[in-house]
């Protein structure tokens, strides 16, 4: 008989096992559960996925009714929320303000503002729609027009007078002369001098007495402070040799946020970043009139305080600078600070003082200040959103502080950020990095973009870490809906707005960021592999996003670090989910070929298990055996549907550039031109096994597809291709492609007539200003030149520019395929 003790203990065994396979199911069970709820909600992606704006208000140029259509478009085009900035009615390098606007009484923080930003919060919370604001009026960086000179970022001064010794020395020391800020960010396009101001604070901090010899160290420089009165007056018992006298004092850099709005603009400064006790001061400033009038929507409406990134110059005094120093570093700065004005930068020592000064004051940018913001910020509820970088403080550890750290990318560019942010936020324990997205320079955002051109960038943002994106700009429109284009951000874009040409297409583009935000705000970023790849690992599967960042299609065999899984693409423009045969295993990897047309993108998902029970969601893989195409170039009927103009319609007898119509109504459009034709099918054609799709060739900019009355998907990035075999039936098909072009050859056209206004800065190939809004626009009164229509404050283009190409160029052809593994 078997011994009762072992009995017992493989008994305890096999509960102990048989718990473990049951927990181990469960976790898989939970694993394919989570798995099958993003799986479910990829089609419509749940709103906190959905890409963010900035929403700049432009001087006091805001009113509820355009606040309510601002919000309620944003909504509709699926945008998630909205970041308030408050700026300059006009800008360019910084604030360049429009005359004659037509409310100046509302002024920044007015009991006007207070109302519109009280019916702002009001509309989001019933838009289920999340709104933050930036912490400072401006776009930089830490200010506002309750900072004083005194309380203002500071830099050291210095007066220096020359005197031999072994005398008693009596001079008067003039205070050093005091800053005018010169930062680019302060000068005006047509005067220079507006907006800059010359300091009139100072404090003294010491006078110090440096020998004019080779050689000199920290150990020969005097303090001679108690030999100076109030008034400047130096008497010293001098010793023997050359000296160097300094008045070390402190004064403001007169650093001001920017570009601000219009009425405060000269009386704002930035806040001295490295003093506890100010930046208090500005966070109680900011945030207490927030809280006395709109705590109710605290933590559920608003939500943020965002800082953008750091454009204020350097600073390397602070009223506790000395102090603080001693503590940190063992020793007194104020000898070397004087030695240092004479002696040799690369001498050993000096190096070595000037890397601890930097360390310093970068300890205290980050203890006193941006520390400080977010401990007030969350003490009022609210979260920190900051893009931390170009300061002189430690960029690396200061991605641990806000609540989500916040990179940016220009278009023109790859998208791409430096990995640091990323990673960073990684090792913080960060799931999202958010990024400052589409800002864009005049060169390349002048009323021009669509969503082809910004795929690439927001795919480079995205492989290299970026998962939330805010849209650079959302500029609201407070006037009449026949002001079109209307305000923007002077020449800046991207010109994303309730006006813009695309917006209702545009969806599908939104809806795209939605859908990669909210994969790769999933588990966590493991790795940034080779070719075009980011890996990030889930609880319930690995997760891998793919891009081709080249003009051509590519088909390439990609190594995933994965192994006894089977791999799903899951496509972000279609939101689908397919299966592929392409792929084998080998060793600790599973190769696929994958095939990705230009600038096309894919998410390669391995689940960790087999159970995961959304099969009516996956897909069949599909292969194509053959096919035949038939033109369809000729007789066409087009309805001319523009922004500004009433619908007008042409039968055409072939695909042509509208550019080069002769009819001015066609040559300068922006709107939607609605192609429609009928064509004929035959049952055979849709039965199993067969598909049909319509490839559109060329078109520009922005393409709706509609068969038999039904809504049958947007083409937003080339190949315009689609499969629109669901919506077919046998006989007789009317087929419509409403083709949306840009706003730039209506604004061109609008340049062959005279201007109904007055030009401002001229900034030649950059664009032109609208130097004041006319009378007839204040008066609501007829325009008088009848042949423009478009009305803007920045006008990119001339009576020359060149056209754009628009509309449906083609070859337009019908598909028809035969195909294996083909299901509806």
């Amino acid at each position: 008989m078997e011994n009762p003790y072992i009995m017992n203990i493989k008994y305890k065994f096999r509960k102990v096992l048989l718990f473990t396979l049951l927990i181990s199911s469960l976790m898989l069970q939970i694993s394919a559960q989570s798995l099958q709820n993003l799986a479910t909600s990829f089609q419509e992606p749940p709103n906190e996925y959905r890409p963010c704006v900035w929403w700049h208000w432009l001087g006091s140029n805001f009113r509820k009714e355009g606040i309510t259509k601002d919000l309620e478009a944003m909504k509709g085009a699926g945008i998630g929320g909205a970041t308030i900035f408050n700026i300059a009615s006009s800008v360019q390098n910084s604030h360049a303000p429009i005359e004659n606007n037509p409310w100046p009484h509302q002024t920044y923080r007015s009991e006007a503002y207070w109302d519109a930003f009280k019916h702002t919060l009001a509309e989001a919370k019933r838009l289920d729609m999340q709104i933050g604001l930036h912490g400072t009026p401006g776009y930089a960086t830490t200010g506002g027009p309750w900072i004083t000179e005194e309380r203002a970022m500071q830099t050291i001064v210095m007066r220096k007078v020359q005197t031999t010794g072994n005398r008693l020395v009596e001079v008067l020391l003039e205070k050093p002369e005091l800053p005018i800020y010169v930062g680019f960010e302060s000068r005006h396009p047509d005067n220079p001098t507006i907006g800059q101001r010359r300091a009139t604070y100072y404090r003294d901090i010491a006078v110090m007495a440096v020998p004019a010899k080779e050689g000199a160290t920290v150990n020969d420089v005097i303090d001679i402070s108690a030999c100076m009165d109030a008034n400047g007056l130096l008497k010293w018992q001098a010793p023997t040799g050359n000296w160097n006298i300094c008045r070390i004092g402190h004064a403001p850099t007169m650093a001001n946020p920017h570009p601000l709005p219009d009425d405060i603009i000269g009386k704002t400064l930035e806040v001295d970043k490295m003093s506890r006790e100010h930046n208090v001061y500005h966070w109680q400033q900011v945030l207490n009139p927030l809280k006395e009038r709109f705590k109710e929507y605290f933590g559920t409406t608003f939500t943020y305080i965002w800082i953008d990134s750091y454009e204020s110059g350097d600073q390397d005094w602070t009223p506790l600078f000395r102090e603080e120093f001693i503590i940190r570093k063992g020793y007194d700065p104020l000898p070397w600070i004087a030695l240092r004005q004479f002696a040799n930068e690369e001498d050993a020592a000096i190096k070595h003082f000037a890397k601890d000064y930097k360390e310093v004051v970068s300890r205290l940018f980050i203890d006193n200040g941006w520390q400080v913001a977010k401990e007030m910020i969350h003490e009022a509820g609210l979260q920190f959103y900051w893009e931390p970088y170009w300061g002189p403080f430690n960029t690396k550890e200061c991605i641990a502080i806000p609540d989500i750290p916040i990179d940016e990318f220009w278009t023109g560019g790859s998208g791409r950020i430096s990995p640091l942010i990323p990673l960073g936020a990684r090792d913080a324990g960060k799931k999202i990095v958010a990024a400052e997205a589409f800002t864009g320079s005049p060169e390349l955002s002048c009323y021009t973009e669509d969503p082809a051109f910004l795929k690439p960038t927001a795919d480079g943002g995205f492989v290299s870490g970026i998962n939330w994106l805010f849209l650079h700009h959302w500029v609201h429109q407070p006037f009449d809906d026949q002001y079109q284009p209307g305000m923007g951000m002077g020449w800046w874009g991207t010109h994303f707005s309730r006006y813009q040409t695309w917006l209702k297409p545009g969806k599908a583009f939104f809806t795209y960021l939605a859908r990669c935000q909210m994969l790769l705000q999933q588990g966590g970023l493991t790795a940034f592999e080779s070719r075009n790849v980011l890996h990030r690992s889930m609880p319930e599967a690995e997760l891998f996003f793919v891009i081709n960042p080249s003009a051509v299609k590519q088909t390439k065999p990609v190594a995933f670090p994965v192994k006894n899984r089977i791999p799903e693409l899951w496509d972000a423009n279609k939101g689908s989910i397919r299966q592929t045969q392409n792929w084998k295993a080998a060793g600790d990897s599973i190769y696929i070929d994958l095939k990705l047309e230009a600038n096309e993108s894919v998410f390669v998902v391995f689940p960790k298990s087999n159970q995961c029970n959304y099969s009516n969601l996956r897909l069949p893989p599909v292969d194509v055996i053959s096919e035949t195409a038939v033109n369809m170039d000729e007789k066409w009927t087009v309805l001319f549907q523009p922004k500004l103009a009433p619908p007008f319609q042409r039968k055409f007898t072939a695909l042509t550039d509208f550019s080069k119509n002769s009819d001015t109504a066609i040559k300068y459009f922006a709107g939607t031109a609605s192609y429609t034709k009928t064509i004929h099918i035959s049952a055979s054609d849709i039965k199993k096994g067969k598909r049909i799709a319509v490839d559109l060739g060329e078109l520009h900019d922005i393409a709706e597809l509609e068969v038999n009355g039904e809504h049958a998907g947007v083409l937003w990035y080339p190949p315009y291709k689609a499969d629109i075999t669901p919506w077919l039936k046998s006989g007789n098909n009317t087929l419509t492609v409403h083709v949306t072009n840009n706003w730039a050859n209506r604004l061109i056209g609008d340049e062959q007539y005279p201007a109904d206004f007055e030009w401002g800065a001229d900034r030649g190939a950059e664009g032109r200003a609208m130097k004041a809004f006319p009378d007839w626009f204040i008066k609501q009164q007829p325009r008088p030149e009848q042949g423009r229509k478009g009305f803007s404050i920045w006008y990119y283009f001339r009576p020359d520019s060149q056209l754009y190409p628009a509309g449906l160029l083609g070859p337009v052809r019908l598909i028809k395929q035969n195909v294996s593994g083909f299901e509806f």
